[in-house]
């Protein structure tokens, strides 16, 4: 049997776990044997413009497949670069392996790179060609593991060439279900409840738990709120879909006529923060024992969630007392309390000539920043991941990167990045690697010349407006020179019109739209309540 290199060692775990692409930056080090290894097995490497970009298109292909997404770049500033990436699998549970090369063998550029990652990591380390094989094979396992997140190695140049040792260990088999008695008790709340409401999270995106979220809600007869990050798990436009949970008084409506509050997957770092003020008591359902949510649940059912809600449902009858008419009431009150209008172009428009003029299934990634709550409230998603957002970390600079690893990872579904002008600028250069690799990404860029979002809470607080605008700049011209179809789009022109013509391009293409930023501050005080 031929012997393997580290580095081929690697890119064996890769092929073992279905990872198709890495992303990275590479300096030298150990990054050119693992891409030469990688393609030898047909994993394609992905250079990106910058580490940080890199590692959320690895992050978000990681969520996409359910397999590890994988960024590689070189020790000191590359490692430093990838910080963002990581917190943002961390935080949202993206399966992440990030392979920082190093540590570097003298003072330039070293500097403790596990300790750097240790808050916003789930496991750091070292791979060395001792028991390479087998620590390879559980970094891959652990990203993978509930709950899902990063795991960070350190590999250097000598040892990604030395012959690896070590074995492929069994897989961890899966955690037990919830103790019977903790059903039992829950399936009795629910035997009680008139008004339950379901709550679907992040942990309901993956395998069969959409499929189970979707049994749950017509067994109990109830309406649904689903998280920014699960929108798609239950389809917007299924009867029981009562719109998306902001924690915000959009939904107060619903959930202050709930008798029982079912959560099923949602993780705590998807309500915002401030006190749970509902009355309802609250059963949650998740994979692992992580810190507990804002509240205080009355159960908690800890452990695989499509075998919980099987042991549930097997138990509980629904009760309901819910109509078709109330659950659409409080799916128009949630769309209307939302809804801005002008004489010009918003995001709230923007989003509708998005979604109108669309040939079929598309899906949305969607930068932080005021544009955000039109742009989730429209975009219609039929299935998990049909609108990909940074919730948990909120970072900017994450449409655009997330749209190319949707375009490499799902070529057929057209692949739309709608983001502010402040969050392009943080990933420009990432229009270049689109047009490199071909990717059907369409960019709306909603042109105000501002960071909106935080120019609304300036106004909040009475101060002078300082900190929160720049000189304006033209992204279409930009795009044109990096080789990508640009449409500018002004006060009176057709927005629907510039995005069909984008649709049907079908190459990467950019659309620059002025909007009018002044209608925001009432619409975030009409969703705060």
């Amino acid at each position: 049997m031929t012997r393997s290199t580290l580095a081929q060692a690697l890119a064996e775990g890769f092929q073992r776990h279905g990872v198709r692409r890495i992303f990275g930056v590479p300096g030298g080090g150990s990054a050119l044997p693992i891409i030469d290894a990688s393609k030898a097995l047909g994993i394609e490497f992905i250079l990106a413009r910058s580490e940080s970009a890199a590692s959320i298109m690895a992050a978000v292909t990681g969520e996409l497949s359910g397999m590890p997404g994988v960024v590689l770049a070189c020790a000191g500033p590359g490692a430093a670069s990838l910080t963002n990436g990581a917190a943002y699998a961390k935080l949202e549970q993206a399966p992440l392996l990030l392979l920082t090369d190093g540590p570097a063998s003298s003072l330039h550029q070293r500097y403790d790179q596990n300790a750097l990652f240790a808050p916003i990591t789930k496991h750091q380390g070292r791979l060395t060609p001792e028991y390479g094989i087998t620590d390879v094979e559980e970094a891959l396992t652990l990203a993978c593991q509930a709950p899902m997140g990063p795991v960070q190695m350190n590999i250097n140049a000598t040892g990604a060439v030395t012959l690896a040792t070590g074995r492929v260990g069994a897989r961890r088999s899966d955690d037990p279900p919830p103790p019977a008695e903790t059903v039992a008790a829950a399936a009795a709340l629910i035997e009680r409840s008139r008004k339950p409401l379901l709550l679907v999270g992040l942990e309901a995106r993956y395998g069969a738990a959409p499929d189970w979220a979707l049994r749950l809600a017509e067994a109990l007869d109830c309406p649904v709120l689903s998280t920014y990050k699960a929108k798609g798990v239950v389809p917007d436009r299924h009867p029981r879909m009562a719109g998306m949970f902001t924690g915000a008084a959009s939904e107060f409506q619903a959930i202050e006529a709930a008798d029982l509050i079912l959560t099923f997957g949602v993780d705590p770092v998807e309500f915002i923060a401030g006190p749970w003020s509902h009355d309802a008591p609250v059963v949650e359902i998740r994979t692992a024992d992580l810190p507990r949510m804002l509240h205080q649940p009355a159960l908690r059912l800890i452990g695989p969630i499509c075998a919980t809600a099987e042991a549930l449902l097997a138990e509980a009858t629904g009760n309901s007392d819910w109509t078709g008419d109330v659950i659409d009431d409080l799916n128009r009150t949630i769309t209307e309390r939302v809804a801005i209008s002008s004489n010009a172009h918003t995001a709230h428009s923007v989003t509708r000539a998005i979604v109108e003029a669309a040939p079929g299934r598309i899906r949305a990634s969607v930068d932080a920043g005021a544009h955000m709550i039109s742009a989730m409230s429209l975009i219609d998603a039929d299935l998990p991941f049909g609108a990909l957002k940074s919730n948990g970390l909120s970072t900017m600079g994450y449409a655009l990167p997330a749209a190319i690893a949707s375009a490499l990872h799902d070529p057929e579904t057209p692949a739309v990045a709608i983001t502010g002008d402040g969050g392009l600028m943080m990933c420009l250069a990432e229009l270049t690697t689109a047009a490199e690799h071909g990717c059907g990404v369409i960019t709306v860029v909603l042109n105000d010349s501002a960071l909106s979002l935080i120019d609304v809470k300036q106004q909040f607080q009475k101060l002078d407006r300082a900190g929160v605008s720049f000189a304006p700049v033209d992204y279409a011209a930009i795009a044109r020179a990096m080789g990508i179809a640009a449409w500018k789009v002004g006060p009176g022109d057709d927005m629907t019109e510039a995005m069909r013509a984008a649709y049907a391009h079908g190459g990467p293409a950019l659309i620059d739209v002025t909007i009018d930023a002044s209608v925001y501050k009432e619409q975030v005080a009409a969703l705060r309540g």
